[in-house]
């Protein structure tokens, strides 16, 4: 299955929008700043906390995850090496 690509922040969030988008823009304005140019994308992952089941979901037990409203953003750009630069 394909990961969902949305068009707009408000396809992600939906509350605090602006704060979002100079979230975002101040990422890739920082990437650009570092790598020399803007990333080809950018992914995010919602945060997660377990109800239930805290260490035991790698074991194959049930877990009661819930999304939380942090998350992270990682900016991306092929570098045509074999390498990988990250930056924090």
């Amino acid at each position: 299955m394909a990961a969902p690509i949305a068009k707009s922040l408000s396809d992600i969030y939906s509350l605090n929008v602006d704060a979002q988008s100079q979230r975002y823009a101040h990422l890739v304005a920082k990437f650009a700043e570092i790598y020399g140019a803007k990333p080809e994308f950018v992914a995010r992952a919602p945060g997660r906390v377990n109800i239930i089941g805290e260490h035991i979901d790698y074991c194959g037990f049930p877990v009661f995850p819930m999304a939380i409203a942090p998350d992270t953003l990682i900016a991306v750009r092929a570098n045509g090496t074999d390498r990988v630069r990250v930056a924090n």
